[in-house]
């Protein structure tokens, strides 16, 4: 069952990265005539991308082993890396339209389901499972 395990951390960690990528493209061209520094915002993407990763792979496995203190650090960490370039991105950009608000908490709100909604189902798996 670890196989499994690794192979499912490994995809999502891949997801992570690949939803990284695609974030650093969509701020590159729509938010650094805001004054948003590109290289500063990829580079806390580079940081918290693993960073988030592991956390919700931790996170889940945790719930799953019913470890309520370890998930509550590992959802913190979770929390942080997942916002992190995002709070960089809407406090230093300089006259940001409502609309881009709008945009980024909106994306922050349903990325954040989708991936709280695959952590709940990786945690019920594993624990189905005897993990």
């Amino acid at each position: 069952m670890a196989t499994r395990q690794n192979s499912l951390e490994r995809i999502w960690f891949i997801a992570v990265v690949v939803w990284s990528i695609l974030r650093v493209i969509f701020a590159d061209v729509f938010f650094a005539k805001y004054g948003i520094n590109i290289w500063i915002f990829a580079g806390v993407e580079v940081i918290s991308s693993p960073i988030l990763a592991r956390s919700t792979s931790k996170m889940a496995i945790s719930l799953s082993r019913h470890h309520l203190r370890n998930s509550l650090i590992w959802g913190i960490l979770t929390l942080v890396s997942f916002a992190a370039p995002d709070v960089y991105l809407l406090t230093t950009g300089k006259h940001l339209p409502w609309l881009a608000y709008l945009v980024v908490i909106a994306i922050m709100v349903i990325a954040g389901t989708i991936s709280m909604i695959k952590m709940r189902r990786k945690a019920e798996e594993l624990a189905q499972s005897g993990q």
